[in-house]
């Protein structure tokens, strides 16, 4: 009889603590979408900035490759949203602080359309491919990825009781003349939105093209180039909502960006060494080496 009396103790007050933490994980979940109130809208104002840099000249290489590169401009330089199409941003259910979904990109096109009625999600080319060499009896695989990886992923970054930030990656291009095979291929979007929980308002929307050198690949008429673009973005922002925000719970804008870049890229989830302790490694434990080139010339003799 005192042992049942004991135990009772013990099972209430687990359940009590199980109880208390289910309750403090729910409160750093959050459904995005219920949070919209589609009756309000927000203006956002579109920015592309002409090329500033090429690194082989072509779009100055004749009269029709300046037609079509030169006088590039926001289709629409300012545009109004209702709420509801920032879902498109958004996940149905509750998310915690850190996670990452996949954007339909379909949905996100129409944001892409205020710089120009020919954004799509299909890349116009796929120059992927593989080929084996054997440099002194080495066997090397080289696998070339190309523009394969399409597609858009959100992740909630931060959250508080008052707001809720989400950061996103979009890969996309505008077929700029279907005649012409003109396309205008940016490297990525990036941006975030920061939704107000209690007005079920955007208070800052922010869609942009990185602007580090050569960050756009163009082709036209069966040429390419890769040329630099200082500024192409939309920006949103409710001048009404100023107050202070402070995150409850969040990660850095760094763990964000790289948990963006796993999906379209999934070599990053490899542990990378520096070559010199790569070679002692795979000699130490008999093992081959995998070499990842993200951008040059891969010398085999340098191994």
């Amino acid at each position: 009889m005192k042992r049942n009396l004991l135990i009772t103790p013990i099972l209430v007050v687990s359940i009590i603590g199980l109880s208390l933490s289910l309750q403090s994980c729910s409160t750093n979940k959050i459904n995005l979408r219920n949070i919209l109130d589609t009756r309000e809208t927000i203006q956002v104002q579109a920015y592309w900035d002409p090329i500033a840099d090429a690194s082989l000249g072509m779009p100055n290489s004749s009269p029709k490759h300046e037609a079509l590169f030169n006088n590039l401009s926001p289709a629409h330089p300012s545009q109004e949203y209702e709420m509801d199409a920032f879902k498109a941003f958004l996940l149905t259910g509750s998310v915690p602080v850190g996670h990452v979904w996949e954007l339909d990109v379909n949905e996100v096109l129409p944001f892409l359309r205020q710089f120009h009625s020919g954004a799509t999600s299909e890349m116009h080319i796929n120059p992927g491919g593989e080929a084996a060499i054997e440099p002194f009896g080495w066997r090397i695989v080289l696998i070339k990825v190309g523009l394969e990886s399409e597609g858009a992923f959100a992740c909630l970054r931060a959250l508080s009781p008052t707001h809720a930030e989400i950061v996103f990656r979009i890969h996309a291009e505008f077929q700029l003349d279907k005649e012409a095979r003109a396309y205008f291929t940016p490297a990525q979007f990036t941006g975030r939105l920061i939704l107000n929980r209690n007005n079920g308002t955007i208070r800052d929307f922010w869609l942009h093209l990185p602007p580090r050198n050569t960050n756009v690949d163009i082709n036209a008429f069966g040429s390419a180039d890769m040329v630099f673009v200082p500024r192409m973005e939309l920006i949103g922002q409710n001048t009404y909502d100023k107050s202070d925000i402070v995150w409850e719970t969040a990660i850095t804008e760094n763990e964000a960006k790289d948990l963006l870049e796993a999906p379209f890229y999934k070599f990053s989830e490899i542990e990378r060494l520096p070559i010199e302790e790569a070679v002692a490694q795979a000699q130490a434990e008999n093992r081959p080496i995998h070499v990842v080139l993200t951008w040059g010339v891969f010398d085999a003799e340098s191994c």
